[in-house]
């Protein structure tokens, strides 16, 4: 067993990477299927803001490896330990985000450069994605190695993904119009959704145990956390809803999505927290 407050560095990162991710392929369609060259331009120039969500989250994980020294053996594994497909996979992405946004500022970048370029970096993302959900299937933590947890985080990846994507192309100044509606709908749908695995996922606490304690223990806030989770995702939902109307100026519309953004990393990070609480081995 282990705290949650023992696991910040690691709740950060599986906040704020696949958030990262699934802005940056936001940012990245947009740009793929922008007709106008400035609005081009304008989101090279914001895809650094995705790429500092998922790397100041890459950065909060590597605390946890104790020394830097620690992280050349992390990827000794890649192939047979998860963990390090992880960690290869958040380089990889990285390493492309970083790298296209750096060659962008060419006002010139070809368009038969960008565009394949940041298929690839979503290829990436999407690698990532699925190494982080799967990073936690370990038989021995029967809390951990169940269906709960890759639809945890995919699901909160697709919540906050979305409102941050919204606010990332306010930022760069390119109207939503129609998107800005899908956009809100996936962040509705992926919230919704969580929502529904997290009750399930409370109440198959009860059938958990091991020869010291019963999972159910380890979490007794669950409940009020999802009431949490709800509430303020529901709010960041809403803000994105009223920002999308015409009337709403375009101050008062930025605002309310840099609101809806905060709140909505707010809730996927308190829900991580209380599932790096729920560590429990087999037991003896």
């Amino acid at each position: 067993m282990t705290s949650g407050l023992d696991n910040l560095s690691l709740a950060l990162f599986t906040a704020l990477a696949p958030a990262g991710v699934v802005a940056f392929t936001v940012l990245a369609s947009a740009r793929v299927f922008a007709a106008d060259h400035d609005h081009a331009v304008r989101i090279d120039r914001v895809i650094a803001l995705p790429f500092a969500v998922a790397l100041l989250g890459f950065i909060a994980s590597a605390t946890h490896l104790g020394t830097p020294a620690n992280a050349l053996h992390v990827f000794a594994g890649v192939g047979s330990s998860p963990l390090s497909n992880e960690v290869l996979a958040a380089v990889a992405f990285l390493f492309l985000t970083g790298s296209y946004w750096m060659a962008a500022f060419k006002v010139s970048f070809p368009d038969k450069l960008a565009k394949p370029w940041l298929v690839v970096a979503c290829l990436a993302g999407i690698a990532l994605l699925a190494c982080t959900s799967q990073a936690y299937a370990v038989r021995t933590v029967p809390t951990w190695n169940t269906p709960y947890t890759p639809a945890n985080l995919l699901l909160a990846a697709l919540f906050e993904g979305a409102v941050l994507g919204q606010l990332f192309l306010t930022t760069a100044n390119v109207p939503l119009r129609r998107a800005g509606a899908v956009l809100t709908g996936f962040a509705a749908g992926g919230l919704v959704a969580n929502i529904a695995v997290m009750i399930a996922q409370n109440a198959a606490l009860g059938t958990i145990a091991n020869n010291e304690f019963a999972a159910a223990t380890l979490a007794p806030s669950y409940a009020l956390v999802i009431a949490f989770y709800a509430l303020a995702g529901l709010a960041a939902v809403v803000l994105d809803g009223w920002a999308i109307r015409a009337a709403t100026s375009e101050r008062a519309r930025l605002v309310a999505r840099i609101a809806a953004g905060a709140l909505a990393l707010c809730a996927v990070f308190a829900a991580r927290v209380v599932f790096y609480s729920l560590h429990m081995t087999v037991g003896f």
